[in-house]
C-alpha cells in the first residue's frame, strides 16, 4: 500500500469537500456568530483589545481575533463575506496540523497515515475542521508546543527547542486561555517515571517563563488598568468559577466517556490486543509495565495524553471540546501501537478509510441541514435589524449584533 499516495488523496478529498461544505453553510450557532462579530469589529476599527457590540471584550484572549482578521480582511466587504473566509481559516489551521504531523514523522508515511486517519475518524475532532471557533488554532499551537518538547527530549536538547516550547505555549494560552497548562503536569509525570533531568530543565526555564508572563499578563494588566476589574467578571465567573470549582459538577468520568466514544474503533483494537496477549494476567501486567518503561517514547505519549484528562476530570462544568487539543497526542499513541502490532494488515487500513468516508458524509449531511435550516431563519431576522449600536435589556442576540 502506497501510504504517501493515500495520505495526499485523503487530505485533498478532505480539503475539497470541507471547502465546498463551507461555501454554502451559514453561521450555525451563537458561538460562531460571537467569534465572527469579534473579527468583524476588529477589522472595522482595530484596537489593542477586542470589542463585542462596541464594548471591551476580555473573556477570551485576542490572538485568534488578530490572526483571523488579517486572514479575512481582503474579503470583509459585508458580514456575509466574512463567514466563508473564517471557515477557510479553520481549515487552514487543520492543514498546517496535518502537514506538521507528516513532518513530525520525517516522512515515515505509514506512521503519518495512521495518525492522520485516526484523527479524521474521530468525528468530534473532524467536525471542527471548518468551525468558526478558537479550537483549530488552539489545537495547532498546542501540537507545535508538544513537538518542540518532543524534539528537546528525544532529538537534541537545544535551547532553540526550549524557547519554541514556550513560544507556542504562550501563543496557545493567548488564543483561548490556560487550558493546555495541564500539559506541564503530563511532563512532570513522565519525569517522575524516567528521572529524566531534561524535563526539569525544560519546564523550569526562567527566560521561557519570563516570555510567557510578560506577554500574557501584559494583556490582562492592560485590561485591569484601563477598564478595571469588572471587565473580567465574565471570565472569572464562567471560565474559572463555573468550569473549574463549581459545586454543580458533571460526572468525573465525563471526559473518559467522550474519549472512548471518539476513539471507539482504536479502543476496540486495544481491547483485542489486551485479550489476545492475555494482558489481564498478573505476570503479563508487570511485563507490560517494564516494557513500557523501556520504550520511553511510548511512555511519553501515554503520560502527556492521559494526565491532562485525569486532572480535567476533577473540574466542575465539563465540555467535550476541551479534549480537542489532546486528541492529536492520542492519535500518535494509537498509531504507534497499531503499526507495532498490525503493520501488514490491509483490512485494518481499509476499515479506517471506510470510517473516514463515513465521517465525511455525516459532516456533509450536517452542513447541508444547517444551510437549509438556518438560512431562512437568518433572512427573516436580518430584515428586522436596525443598523446601529444596540443595547439589550438582558442577554444579547448574536445574530442581531453581527448583522447590525
Amino acid at each position: 500500500m502506497n501510504f504517501k499516495f493515500w495520505i495526499f488523496l485523503v487530505l485533498n478529498l478532505t480539503i475539497l469537500a470541507t471547502l465546498m461544505f463551507s461555501f454554502f453553510e451559514p453561521p450555525s450557532s451563537y458561538q460562531e456568530l460571537r467569534r465572527a462579530t469579534l473579527v468583524k469589529e476588529n477589522i472595522e476599527n482595530f484596537k489593542f483589545f477586542q470589542t463585542y457590540n462596541g464594548e471591551p471584550y476580555f473573556t477570551k484572549p485576542p490572538l485568534y481575533t488578530w490572526l483571523a482578521s488579517v486572514f479575512v480582511k481582503p474579503f470583509s466587504f459585508t458580514p456575509e463575506g466574512i463567514i466563508f473566509p473564517l471557515r477557510v481559516f479553520s481549515i487552514f489551521c487543520y492543514i498546517l496540523l496535518f502537514l506538521s504531523l507528516i513532518r513530525f514523522y520525517q516522512k515515515d508515511w505509514q506512521s503519518a497515515f495512521f495518525s492522520i486517519i485516526i484523527l479524521l475518524t474521530n468525528f468530534r475532532f473532524f467536525s471542527f475542521i471548518n468551525r468558526i471557533d478558537l479550537e483549530p488554532l488552539f489545537v495547532l499551537f498546542s501540537f507545535l508546543m508538544f513537538w518542540s518538547s518532543y524534539l528537546y527530549l528525544f532529538k537534541s536538547p537545544r535551547r532553540l527547542y526550549q524557547y519554541l516550547f514556550y513560544f507556542f505555549l504562550t501563543a496557545s494560552v493567548f488564543t483561548r486561555g490556560p487550558l493546555n497548562l495541564f500539559y506541564l503536569f503530563g511532563l512532570l509525570v513522565y519525569g517522575f517515571f524516567t528521572k529524566d533531568k531534561r524535563i526539569f530543565k525544560l519546564i523550569l526555564n526562567p527566560f521561557g517563563w519570563l516570555i510567557f508572563i510578560v506577554i500574557c499578563l501584559s494583556w490582562y494588566g492592560y485590561g485591569y488598568l484601563v477598564f478595571g476589574k469588572e471587565i473580567f467578571q465574565e471570565f472569572l465567573n464562567i471560565d474559572v468559577k463555573a468550569r473549574l470549582v463549581s459545586e454543580i459538577k458533571d460526572p468525573w468520568y465525563f471526559y473518559f466517556k467522550y474519549l472512548f466514544f471518539n476513539f471507539w474503533f482504536c479502543f476496540l483494537i486495544l481491547f483485542y490486543l489486551f485479550y489476545k496477549k492475555k494482558s489481564y494476567l498478573k505476570e503479563r501486567v508487570f511485563y507490560l509495565f517494564s516494557k513500557l518503561k523501556e520504550d520511553k517514547e511510548l511512555l511519553f505519549l501515554l503520560t502527556i495524553s492521559f494526565t491532562p484528562i485525569v486532572l480535567l476530570s476533577f473540574t466542575g462544568k465539563k465540555y467535550d471540546k476541551y479534549l480537542l487539543w489532546i486528541y492529536p497526542f492520542w492519535g500518535l499513541l494509537f498509531s504507534k501501537i497499531i503499526i507495532k502490532n498490525f503493520s501488514n494488515s490491509h483490512l485494518l487500513k481499509k476499515l479506517f478509510l471506510i470510517l473516514f468516508l463515513t465521517n465525511l458524509i455525516i459532516l456533509g449531511v450536517i452542513n447541508y441541514k444547517n444551510s437549509t435550516t438556518f438560512s431562512d431563519k437568518l433572512q427573516n431576522i436580518k430584515k428586522e435589524i436596525i443598523s446601529d449600536h444596540l443595547v439589550f435589556w438582558q442577554k444579547e442576540n448574536p445574530i442581531i449584533v453581527f448583522y447590525a
